[in-house]
C-alpha cells in the first residue's frame, strides 16, 4: 500500500468517524429536547454538537421578539457536571448553573434581537481518558390552540 492509498484510507475512517458522532449527536439531542418540552410548546430552534470532557464551547441563539422562552439545555453524562451560562448580545448574564448527565427547562425573559449566547464548560478529565458527550440547546415557543385565540378576543 502506498502513502497516498494509506492517507486515503485514513481520512475515509475520520470522516466515516465523524459522521457516525454527528448523526449519535443529532439521535440524543432529538430524543432529550424532545421529551422536555411540554405539549403546549414547539421546538423553535435546536443547535447540537460534540464536546469532550474539559472542553468548552458557546452557540448563539437567535431572539426575534420579546418575551420568555424556555431554553433547555441537555447534556450527556460522559461529560460530568457540565457549567452554563446565558448572557445576551449585551453581556447581561440572564442565567447560570450547573448540570450533570440531564436536560433541564430554564425560562429565560428575552428582548426582540437581542440574541442569547449560550457558554458551556465541561468539568475536567481524571484520567489520560477523554470521553466525548453531545450537547444540546434549543428554545421553545408557546402554540396558543384555539381556545386561548378566542379568549383572547
Amino acid at each position: 500500500m502506498n502513502i497516498y492509498t494509506a492517507s486515503l484510507v485514513l481520512i475515509a475512517t475520520v470522516l466515516t468517524a465523524s459522521m457516525d458522532a454527528t448523526a449519535q449527536c443529532r439521535k440524543f439531542s432529538k430524543k432529550t429536547v424532545i421529551s422536555a418540552v411540554d405539549a403546549n410548546l414547539d421546538i423553535d430552534q435546536i443547535t447540537a454538537g460534540m464536546l469532550g470532557r474539559g472542553e468548552t464551547a458557546a452557540a448563539v441563539l437567535e431572539v426575534e421578539s420579546t418575551g420568555e422562552v424556555d431554553l433547555i439545555i441537555s447534556t450527556h453524562t460522559d461529560l460530568g457536571e457540565v457549567h452554563y451560562s446565558v448572557v445576551n448580545v449585551g453581556g447581561d448574564q440572564l442565567a447560570s448553573g450547573v448540570l450533570s448527565g440531564s436536560a433541564m427547562r430554564l425560562p429565560v425573559e428575552v428582548e426582540a434581537n437581542n440574541d442569547l449566547i449560550v457558554h458551556i464548560a465541561s468539568e475536567r478529565p481524571n484520567s489520560a481518558y477523554t470521553p466525548l458527550g453531545c450537547v444540546s440547546l434549543a428554545t421553545t415557543k408557546v402554540i396558543p390552540n384555539e381556545m386561548d385565540i378566542l379568549m383572547g378576543q
